[in-house]
């Protein structure tokens, strides 16, 4: 396991001088000791360091170029420069291209300590104020899941049976389902669930490399003079649970450096040789292919990255969830919008109810959003609502069986029932009626016989 003392590392070519700041430092500080430039870039490509003693006379790579190249692969790296008196003139050049100070040969053990001291803790604060902004910044928000429906109930019992577990798992369900929902569910009540969770959309046509490097990170470079060093997400998420969306767009290369990485609890950065610990649950998604009630995807090669699955219900099989799910929408929507919509009627409760929501929950969410945009009321009514969703309404339910007709069938079968709704709105008179239709009576009256209105 890594050390949580803060990391030094000592570059010297004499071993009397790196025994020497050994014994001053070991107990406080995780020490690692080199004797070249090259290696000290080695070390920093690997590890995090936190302050290095730098030697500015050495063979090879100088301490001043070493500097340099340090400040390239971690900018926030302290460095001190350890210099003789015939090269404190040097040492001060240091300062201006990344030193943070200079000691002279041979030094004051005191004064190694308080330096020591005072720049770890120093870095030490400014991560800790730089992680609370990170994490305050990029907290997940996402939305309880709202219902009560049997099927919505079995999946959340068996979310939180798998919550406990670090096995990875494969949610699936139609593009709109509340995969990100689920996932954070299920991190939230687990193990990790005081730790950070992460999200990574996969697209198609993804670039593998920018992709692999992303989640693992990298190290790259075959020369000491090309050491670069990226985090990726698993280092960053370390600790936590990382959810990748459609998984389905992914290469065979990179699902196999996946499951590896799940199953070894290591991975490599690209360009790097050398592993490091992977510390991180994975939860994948997948909208691939997903219809009914399967509980697989129909990739194959996907079954390789986990151990159980978990099939999120389509809002069509739980429409019991439709109006509780609008209803909190219509508040927090309300609110975040800075309208004073509260409800639905009735009529629109309906409605919604009765589409068939091939988005799913995201495009409910949508419909929502921009009829209270638009809507200056406190109540939603139909009128706020889009023709592509009233055209579900009950009273269309006509359209189903009218495939194959003419479009002057269709319109002529949309005025009768449109006409014969309002008359119904407007206890059958016809005035009343004609006006609602902003239509001359006699019109009206024509229409009622000719559509066969009773």
């Amino acid at each position: 396991m890594k050390s949580d003392k803060p990391c030094i590392l000592i570059v010297d070519d004499e071993e009397s001088i790196r025994e020497s700041f050994s014994l001053i430092l070991q107990d406080d500080y995780e020490l690692i000791s080199v004797s070249t430039g090259e290696a000290a870039l080695k070390k920093a490509v690997d590890h995090k360091i936190d302050l290095v003693f730098l030697d500015i006379r050495m063979p090879g790579m100088d301490g001043m170029e070493t500097l340099q190249r340090l400040k390239k692969i971690d900018p926030s790296v302290e460095v001190i420069m350890v210099t003789a008196v015939n090269d404190v003139q040097k040492a001060g050049e240091s300062v201006k291209i990344g030193a943070n100070n200079y000691i002279v040969k041979p030094f004051d053990v005191s004064q190694i300590i308080s330096m020591a001291k005072a720049l770890t803790r120093g870095k030490q604060l400014l991560a800790s104020a730089s992680r609370i902004r990170e994490e305050s910044l990029s907290a997940p928000s996402f939305p309880e899941l709202t219902g009560r429906s049997k099927a919505l109930q079995a999946m959340m019992e068996k979310a939180l049976e798998l919550a406990d577990s670090e096995l990875p798992i494969l949610i699936l369900g139609e593009p709109g389902t509340e995969k990100e929902t689920v996932a954070y569910t299920i991190h939230s009540s687990g193990a990790r669930k005081g730790s950070r969770f992460g999200v990574l959309d996969l697209p198609k046509g993804l670039n593998e490399i920018d992709i692999y490097k992303k989640i693992f990170g990298s190290g790259k470079g075959t020369f000491v003079y090309d050491l670069d060093k990226s985090s990726g997400m698993l280092e960053r998420f370390a600790g936590g649970t990382l959810l990748i969306n459609n998984i389905e767009n992914a290469t065979e290369s990179l699902i196999k450096a996946l499951s590896e990485a799940s199953e070894k609890k290591t991975a490599r950065r690209h360009g790097s040789s050398q592993d490091i610990p992977v510390d991180i649950r994975f939860i994948f998604s997948s909208s691939d292919n997903v219809s009914g009630n399967a509980e697989t995807p129909e990739n194959p090669a996907l079954e390789r990255l986990f151990s159980k699955s978990l099939l999120i219900p389509p809002l069509r099989s739980r429409r019991e969830d439709i109006q509780d799910i609008c209803q909190e929408l219509v508040l927090q929507l309300g609110k975040s919008l800075g309208r004073k919509t509260k409800e639905l009627s009735l009529d629109a409760q309906e409605i919604l109810s009765s589409y068939p929501w091939p988005g799913n929950y995201n495009e409910l969410h949508g419909v929502l959003k921009k009829a209270i945009a638009s809507s200056g009321n406190e109540v939603l009514t139909t009128q706020d609502l889009p023709f592509s969703i009233l055209m579900w309404s009950p009273a269309f339910s006509y359209i189903e069986e009218a495939y194959g007709s003419s479009l002057d069938s269709l319109n002529s079968l949309f005025e009768k029932e449109f006409i014969l709704k309002i008359l119904k709105k407007c206890n059958f008179e016809i005035q009343t009626a004609a006006k609602v239709l902003n239509m001359n009576k006699n019109i009206l009256i024509s229409k009622i016989e000719t559509l066969e209105i009773k």
